[in-house]
């Protein structure tokens, strides 16, 4: 899972950088029309990653929860390591999704006021007041998502550390296939 989920962070990461060059390079319609297309592809690709792995983290908890709820010492030493995995990641993402989802709203906002003043032949992004705003909350977003990628694939690390070592001490602690 851990390399779905670099594979998945380094095409987030590619689809930003190019949904940002797109709109520090705008120069009539079509230009401002695939820069609108990236960024809601974008906001979306972004926030299925971090909700697939917030669902990832859930299912392995559930799972190491399960595998060893009827060892008290192995309960004690691994359930709090899913609630630490979880408090590492989940607030993280829940912002980045947030502020990439804003980001791209701000977007539409600044594209639908652009529309109807073209007027000249000349377009008119910088006429527009909230495309700074777009651009901060756009810097935003990415610092945030960048950190969280991070952070994801640290925790993806330290989980299947984790479901390796239960995986180890549960098959050392299974009977042998000839005694009975």
């Amino acid at each position: 899972m851990r390399t779905a989920i670099l594979a998945f962070s380094l095409l987030s990461a590619a689809m930003i950088a190019w949904t940002c060059s797109s709109g520090l390079t705008l120069d009539g319609r079509a230009a401002m029309m695939t820069h609108f297309v990236l960024g809601t592809a974008t906001a979306i690709l972004c926030t299925f990653v971090h909700v697939l792995i917030m669902f990832y983290l859930i299912g392995t908890g559930i799972d190491i929860r399960e595998a060893v709820k009827d060892d008290a010492s192995l309960s004690d030493r691994f359930v709090p390591l899913t609630r630490e995995f979880k408090r590492r990641v989940f607030p993280l993402a829940t912002l980045s999704t947030a502020f990439i989802v804003l980001a791209a709203l701000m977007g539409g906002e600044v594209h639908s006021r652009i529309i109807p003043r073209v007027s000249d032949g000349l377009f008119p992004v910088r006429e527009v007041a909230a495309w700074w705003i777009h651009g901060a909350v756009v810097l935003l977003a990415v610092v945030l998502n960048a950190t969280a990628f991070v952070a994801e694939l640290r925790v993806a690390r330290d989980n299947r550390t984790v479901i390796d070592e239960i995986n180890r001490v549960l098959g050392d602690a299974a009977p042998t296939a000839g005694s009975a």
